[in-house]
């Protein structure tokens, strides 16, 4: 990605502010220049500062908002004077309802395009999920696969890009970026990569319950740069769908063996082992990987974050947190 232009002057409202992938954001936007306003639900992430020490929210640099998704006036108020809106609010992967989904993907995905137009906010940038593929295919996907996401999840996340793409249609503008498993410093969700580090924080013994799997793993300041890159660059087009990913598959047996030799950068004595897991021979395919070539074209963006580098950091954040 090229030089980033100066975001001074420019308001920026963050949905989702208080999560892993949004708190990075913000501590890029903020050397930018932007003012940002953080949309947070959680009383509790409005009490703690997102950037540090909480200094630039007392500066007037970072502004918490405390209100929900599925409050339609809360969303308008939010995003008045806002000139960049990124969307990274909702539920993610995991337990939950059809209803909870719904609610929390579609129905305030759908206020925060309420607002945006309301409010003519110039550029929406809509974070979905890789998930909305589905599984099972032996070749990276680009955007042109049909959308066979399996889980209530994905649904809900094809039914909120259905909404940006008529939100598009009535001449407004808006991109969707479909980032893979975003990883990286102070993620404390449960997924692979942080159950995987946990481990290697309190035994030398790895088990896990399947290493067959396979996925593209894209660094978290990788995923803010494509997230940056498609608010600023000025000759992207509306409504344009672009992935966010390595581009290459690891399985999970893959994936510990590189956090194995991140450990050892800084603990060379370490000693691991992974307990054998049984897994069928018959196990059905699980594997998505995405192509990352349009997001590289039309953004002049790619990852440069090597895995190992990145669990280093990742594994180097967590420490005293075991």
């Amino acid at each position: 990605m090229g030089a980033r232009p100066s975001l001074d002057g420019v308001r920026v409202l963050v949905t989702g502010g208080s999560g892993f992938l949004g708190q990075h954001l913000i501590r890029a936007l903020i050397p930018l220049g932007a003012d940002v306003a953080v949309l947070v639900r959680d009383p509790e992430a409005s009490r703690r500062p997102l950037v540090g020490d909480g200094g630039m929210e007392r500066a007037g640099r970072v502004t918490l908002l405390h209100g929900d998704l599925l409050d339609e006036a809360v969303v308008i108020r939010a995003a008045a004077g806002a000139d960049i809106v990124f969307h990274l609010g909702g539920r993610g992967g995991g337990g939950g309802s059809f209803r909870d989904f719904t609610y929390a993907n579609v129905t305030g995905t759908c206020n925060v395009l309420t607002a945006c137009a309301a409010q003519t906010v110039a550029r929406l940038v809509f974070v979905s999920s890789a998930a909305v593929y589905g599984t099972g295919s032996q070749v990276a996907l680009d955007e042109s696969h049909p959308p066979r996401g399996r889980s209530i999840y994905a649904a809900s996340k094809i039914a909120a890009e259905a909404l940006v793409a008529a939100y598009v249609a009535t001449g407004r503008w808006a991109v969707t970026l479909r980032p893979s498993n975003i990883y990286g410093p102070d993620q404390m969700t449960d997924t692979v990569v942080t159950t995987l580090l946990g481990q290697l924080g309190r035994t030398d013994e790895i088990v896990l319950r399947a290493l067959h799997p396979v996925r593209d793993y894209v660094y978290v300041r990788d995923a803010v740069d494509a997230l940056l890159a498609a608010a600023l660059r000025p000759d992207l087009s509306p409504g344009r769908t672009l992935n966010v990913s390595s581009g290459a598959g690891c399985s999970v047996r893959q994936l510990v063996e590189a956090a194995i030799a991140a450990v050892r950068r800084t603990e060379p004595d370490r000693r691991v082992t992974v307990r054998p897991v049984a897994e069928p021979a018959d196990a059905p395919s699980d594997c998505l990987v995405c192509d990352n070539a349009a997001a590289r074209a039309a953004l002049d963006w790619a990852p440069y974050v090597d895995l190992i580098d990145g669990l280093q950091a990742s594994y180097a954040s967590r420490i005293g947190r075991f």
